[in-house]
């Protein structure tokens, strides 16, 4: 730690930086559109402040030094894993948001969406749990391994909006935008870090720096979109040719059942009526015989 001071500098202005973000996200006043992205900042906080007062007691004698360290070891891996859960609603809130211009695509990706994400948790549960045989390593491996992959669904969301500014017409200005950056800053810090982790120390420290760096430039940011640059999203005007126009319909109409035609009550009502007009000719020849 000696070689770079700056990590516990950086690491206390993290929870710093992140209560600011709170602050500002509340007072832009859209936490009725990102619910869950408001969830996600409170639930980080939450974290640090519980691990940071379990630090000061240990410090301060108020708890025995394992106590101390068991309760901080599986506070901070369990919280871990749920803020991995929290941060996968977040993706899907801001995917959503971003189709709803195209409701029966947006649908369809969000079932995509998840069976992908389904089928990664349970490949990295099952890559997590058959290497280790402790109850510790077993919840750091799992752990580690949903984060990841939440990690690289935020990278890909990110990669999808820069895709599709132009034909979603997404600005860079939107919050949309904004919040998938940060998310996209902080999975590339947690790739990096976890990739790093069983490196040599000093590389290890070098990149806790870079990572901490990382999460500070996401909150700041958040900040800035929200207080600052941020826009609310505009519906986007797709031209009325657009394939995607065509796509989202047939996305939307996929799953419903077709309409049904009764054909037979149909001919049925027809020939009735054309007995209907013959009974007529033939009752006006009668009444006007030819002469």
């Amino acid at each position: 730690m000696s070689y770079l001071p700056g990590v516990s500098l950086l690491a206390t202005a993290e929870p710093i930086l992140l209560a600011l973000t709170l602050c500002a996200f509340l007072k832009a006043g859209i936490y009725k559109r990102f619910p869950w992205f408001g969830a996600y900042l409170g639930f980080r906080l939450s974290i640090y402040a519980v691990l940071n007062l379990l630090l000061y007691s240990a410090r301060g004698r108020f708890l025995e030094d394992h106590i101390a360290y068991n309760a901080y070891y599986y506070i901070y891996w369990v919280g871990y894993l749920a803020q991995a859960a929290v941060s996968f609603l977040v993706i899907q809130e801001v995917f959503r948001h971003l189709m709803d211009p195209l409701p029966g695509l947006g649908k369809l990706g969000l079932i995509a969406f998840r069976w992908v994400t389904l089928s990664s948790v349970l490949i990295a549960g099952v890559l997590a749990v058959f290497p280790v045989a402790s109850g510790r390593d077993l919840l750091l491996s799992a752990a580690s391994s949903v984060m990841r992959c939440v990690s690289v669904l935020e990278l890909c969301l990110l990669a999808f909006i820069v895709l599709s500014m132009e034909t979603l017409q997404i600005s860079l200005r939107s919050q949309d935008f904004g919040v998938a950056l940060g998310l996209g800053m902080v999975a590339a810090s947690e790739l990096v870090n976890s990739a790093v982790n069983l490196g040599p120390s000093s590389f290890a420290l070098a990149t806790s720096y870079a990572c901490n760096i990382f999460l500070a430039l996401a909150a700041v940011v958040w900040i800035a979109y929200f207080l600052k640059l941020g826009a609310a999203a505009k519906p986007a005007a797709l031209p009325v040719g657009s394939p995607l126009l065509r796509w989202n319909e047939i996305a939307g109409a996929l799953g419903h059942p077709p309409p049904h035609v009764a054909l037979g009550s149909s001919s049925e009502f027809f020939l009735h009526d054309v007995e209907k007009a013959v009974d007529k000719v033939l009752e006006k020849n009668s009444m006007n015989p030819a002469r």
